[in-house]
């Protein structure tokens, strides 16, 4: 065998072995990465089994809420003049910390709208529900639809807000006016803690319809405030490809925004009938309850 068969037979050779190391590195990439997919989906698993259990202790309090007993709404409401709700700008919503006792946060009233549009004196509500909570137990609830000026429901935004919230004129037939049932929700709610998502808002309608509730000692709570106070949101920074601000979502984040429904999907919760006050007052419980469990732990009855 001559000098240059020798050389090519080793070169064939070292090119062999090559191919094989590439081969078995291949196959050993490949085994990393399948066991990585395994322990991501498994963490993931892992991550929605305790969701689910957590949701699964609440459910049953949840299963047995058309047996929490509905009270009987007078309509005798007096019509008044608009009242001033400047001033719910300038309430104080109640701190959750470390060192908070979760007794202290067990009794409530929490209460949500349905209206037409965001203006609280150009539309007008369709929907008003507040349900009371005791030691952390739905024990009475307040509901109805409301019967809107007939103009107000005829806007763009009406008609936009409705085709959301599924609220069809139909369903309105027969309900009292706003005005006429702010008397028996200001006895529903008597002195207690307020609760909603965003209850500003909420309490913009009520509060201008005559709803009264500047007791001194009255403490509010809103889960929009909490998330806002626990939770990241992606940092709006300056793009240059797209030449304008936007969210950066390549830098650490929590939630993309405070909506109930992304802070609900974060918490595990799953939404009872979204865009409907009833509804939405239950979600809005259950959050203010994941939010407390974040804090302190809780020790007894769950939603």
């Amino acid at each position: 065998m001559t000098k240059d068969s020798l050389c090519m037979k080793c070169n064939r050779e070292v090119e062999r072995q090559k191919k094989e190391e590439e081969k078995a590195l291949k196959i050993k990439m490949q085994e990393m990465a399948e066991k990585r997919r395994a322990e991501e989906e498994a963490e993931r698993q892992k991550h929605t089994a305790l969701r689910k259990e957590e949701w699964n202790q609440r459910r049953a309090g949840i299963a047995a809420f058309d047996d929490v007993p509905r009270v009987q709404i007078g309509t005798d409401g007096k019509k008044q003049k608009a009242q001033a709700v400047s001033f719910l700008k300038e309430l104080t919503y109640s701190r959750v910390t470390a060192k908070s006792d979760p007794a202290k946060f067990g009794d409530f009233v929490v209460l949500d709208t349905e209206t037409t549009g965001l203006s609280c004196t150009k539309d007008a509500v369709l929907e008003v529900a507040a349900i009371k909570v005791k030691n952390y137990k739905f024990v009475e609830v307040f509901h109805t639809m409301i019967t809107p000026p007939p103009q107000k429901l005829s806007t763009d935004s009406a008609r936009e807000a409705m085709s959301v919230n599924g609220i069809t004129p139909e369903m309105l037939e027969g309900a009292p006016m706003l005005y006429q049932i702010i008397p028996s929700l200001q006895e529903f709610i008597g002195d207690m803690p307020l609760l909603g998502h965003n209850l500003e808002f909420d309490l913009k309608f009520l509060c201008r319809a005559g709803l009264n509730v500047t007791e001194p000692k009255r403490k509010f709570f809103d889960t929009y405030v909490m998330a806002g106070r626990s939770l990241k949101k992606p940092k709006w920074e300056y793009d240059k490809e797209i030449g304008a601000y936007a969210p950066n979502y390549d830098k650490n984040y929590d939630v993309e925004n405070y909506k109930l429904e992304t802070l609900c999907n974060y918490f595990g919760i799953d939404r009872m009938d979204a865009h409907r006050a009833l509804g939405d007052c239950v979600d809005t419980a259950q959050l203010f309850r994941a939010f407390i469990e974040e804090k302190v732990e809780i020790y007894g009855a769950h939603f």
